[in-house]
């Protein structure tokens, strides 16, 4: 891999790559038992609620964006 990586897809890798590990770790803490269904949308809540202060950007919804997927990945 010879070709450098561009900032907008490192940025979306790291993205991507903590979707995973995070998604990884709350369904495995799901599984055994360790946290309900509703702690973990608690979890997410708490981090929704900390984006709709404050004035929107594209950061701040980002963020949110990816909130809202990672809540729904974890869905089930």
């Amino acid at each position: 891999m010879d070709e450098p990586i561009s900032p907008d897809a490192e940025r979306a890798g790291m993205l991507a790559a903590l979707h995973a590990v995070i998604v990884g770790t709350l369904s495995t803490l799901k599984r055994k038992g360790v946290l309900t269904p509703a702690e973990i949308d608690q979890i997410f809540e708490a981090g929704l609620v900390t984006f709709e202060r404050g004035e929107q950007d594209e950061t701040r919804q980002a963020a949110q964006l990816t909130l809202e997927i990672l809540a729904r990945s974890l869905k089930g």
